[in-house]
């Protein structure tokens, strides 16, 4: 309202407020009436939580100023990506139609007379997004825009790799900025999350973290997962760069009577518009690594397409390599190809020729099964240095420059404690064409030793590799030959002591043993230097027990003779006198004299031939 415009308001500005304040809308808060440079300004704010919400009240300011429908045409649309979101609003009415009812207020309010206009400009229409005003693309009072917020990453750099297994992996780095930072980091962290729910995801996604708003200025978060299959590559590319249209093929064609096979790598609209600044031209650049001994045939990357060709070789259904270590230090390496039978169909013999070692280094045995044949390669050596020699010379004589090295710790003392270094990644090289199945990489140490490495999965006396490049360290203990030998004299000297104890505890059961039942409380007589036992009394005594009671004479327990029975009668011994000592001097005199002679020069006479002999029977 200009100056004026106060002569024709009943009451005055006071009034007008009154009376638009009455009749405002409900979608409408009215902010009052404020003096301006030239006139008056009334100031009203349609808060709105959501599009639709905004549609429905200018709808119904749209009614309250009776707007014919044909006059109200209203497009609004909203693109959101993750990233960056895209509105477009077009409004074919203009602000003094959404504000017809103003006038009407203050007329009903007689306010003004019927008829009379106050309002001396359409007004202005203003948007704000974010905290900044929208440029709109017309001059007229209405709302007229396309804007865009972006929030998208400066730089995404992309470093794709073929393993030696023949997996694929991505590693991704995303340059924060400090602007977005929070926003960002959100977003690449729903990534990782849906990427390890993905199958054929090997192992963890590997995540450097959130970057915090004091580092985020030029700070790089990094992605890197490894992948199994194509399928798995497809799906984890399209989240990396919130690209649904992204893929992944591996394709392979082997010629005929060729046992070789062509391998191509294949990626399709590798692009980050979605998430990227499209005007940085070296978005998505990186490395592209792939074994150093694949036959590399083409290969391109740019314009979002991959490519990469390789004359692969045959490949393999499965390799396992073990390597056996022996408490002695002697050392056996056996390498297990199994080709599928009908890839190596027709080339039987050439397959044979391709594994098998030259003659005096190693042992060669082909296995054939239902659908796959097993050649299986054995090395026997004394050492680690001499079954490292044999496995070059093995190398050697297939064309291949690369070297194998196994070494170990001493086992040596009491208890030893080593590590097994082993590099035999060169195995690869007789593997060209990849392996289709597992490739398994172990060492199996000697009887009761234990050993555990950083990237097993396996522990205890064979120990499995999980990553199958074949470079592996294994921390490893257990008893030594010296051991060995300490525990047999051991066990010896034990076995004897053990021997001795019986033996003397037998002997001493004989002698202290205790007699038997029959015996136990029957009184047995011994003759004591001062006893008067009689002879019936000894000889009635029961069997003395003891070690010899089988020795000692029992009498005859039958019928008893009158001569026997009159001997029964008690009597004692006859008693024997003790001789003097004087009587004992000339007793031992006589037995030192010589035979033939006597002490008292008598002679002996002889008898004569009349002479009868008492003891002869005439």
């Amino acid at each position: 309202m200009a100056d004026n415009d106060l002569n024709a308001l009943s009451g005055g500005v006071e009034a007008a407020e009154r009376a638009l304040a009455i009749h405002t809308p409900e979608v409408l808060t009215f902010e009052g009436v404020e003096p301006e440079d030239e006139g008056y300004s009334a100031t009203f704010t349609m808060p709105f939580s959501s599009l639709e919400d905004y549609q429905n009240n200018i709808s119904a300011l749209l009614d309250a100023s009776n707007v014919p429908a044909d006059e109200r045409d209203m497009t609004i649309e909203v693109d959101d990506q993750p990233l960056t979101t895209s509105l477009t609003f077009q409004e074919s009415f203009y602000n003094d139609d959404l504000m017809g009812w103003a006038a009407e207020a203050l007329s009903v309010e007689e306010v003004v007379s019927p008829g009379t206009t106050v309002f001396t400009s359409n007004g202005t229409a203003t948007v704000m997004f974010d905290g900044e005003e929208v440029e709109t693309s017309t001059s007229l009072p209405r709302i007229d825009f396309s804007m865009t917020q972006d929030q998208r990453f400066a730089e995404i750099g992309l470093d794709f790799e073929i393993l030696e297994s023949g997996d694929v992996h991505i590693a991704m780095s995303y340059l924060i900025s400090d602007e977005h930072q929070q926003v960002q980091n959100n977003y690449l962290t729903e990534q990782v999350e849906q990427l390890n729910d993905l199958d054929g995801v090997d192992g963890q996604v590997q995540d450097s973290g959130s970057v915090e708003p004091a580092d985020a200025s030029g700070e790089v978060r990094e992605i890197a997962v490894t992948f199994t299959t194509a399928a798995a590559v497809t799906e984890g590319i399209q989240l990396l760069l919130a690209n649904d249209n992204a893929s992944f093929e591996i394709l392979e064609q082997t010629a005929q009577g060729s046992l070789d096979t062509a391998v191509r790598y294949v990626g399709t609209d590798w692009s980050c518009e979605a998430i990227c600044d499209p005007n940085n031209l070296q978005q998505l650049d990186g490395a592209t690594q792939y074994p150093d001994h694949w036959e590399l045939t083409e290969q391109r990357r740019q314009g979002g397409e991959l490519l990469l060709e390789f004359n692969r070789g045959m490949p393999l259904d499965s390799l396992t390599s073990s390597t056996q270590l022996n408490l002695t230090g002697n050392m056996v390496q056996r390498i297990e190809y199994v080709v599928d039978n009908e890839t190596q169909q027709g080339h039987e013999d050439a397959v044979a020729d391709r594994f098998a070692p030259p003659a005096g280094t190693g042992s060669f045995d082909t296995t054939v099964r239902d659908a796959t044949t097993l050649y299986t390669v054995t090395f026997e050596a004394d050492d680690a240095a001499e079954l490292t020699t044999l496995l070059n010379e093995y190398l050697a004589a297939k064309d291949i420059d690369e070297q194998i090295a196994i070494n170990h710790g001493p086992l040596t003392g009491l208890w030893a404690s080593y590590d097994v270094q082993a590099d035999l990644s060169a195995v690869w090289e007789l593997a060209t064409g990849g392996v289709e199945g597992a490739a398994i990489f172990q060492i199996v140490l000697p009887a009761m030793h234990s050993g555990e490495a950083d990237n097993a999965i396996e522990s205890g006396r064979t120990v499995v590799i999980d990553d199958a490049d074949g470079n592996f360290l294994v921390t490893a203990s257990g008893p030594t030959l010296t051991t060995v030998w300490v525990v047999v004299i051991g066990l010896l000297l034990l076995a004897v002591i053990v021997t001795l104890l019986i033996r003397t505890r037998r002997a001493a059961t004989r002698v202290w043993s205790i007699a038997s039942p029959q015996a136990e409380g029957q009184p047995y007589n011994v003759q004591g230097p001062r006893d008067t036992l009689t002879e019936t009394e000894i000889l009635a005594s029961p069997v003395a027990p003891g070690p010899y009671a089988s020795e000692t004479t029992k009498l005859n327990e039958g019928p008893v003779t009158e001569q026997a029975q009159s001997s029964k009668q008690p009597k004692r011994f006859p008693d024997v006198p003790v001789p003097s000592p004087t009587d004992y001097a000339q007793l031992q005199e006589k037995l030192e004299e010589p035979e033939g002679s006597s002490g008292d020069d008598s002679e002996v006479e002889t008898p004569q031939d009349g002479d009868a002999d008492p003891n002869k029977n005439e």
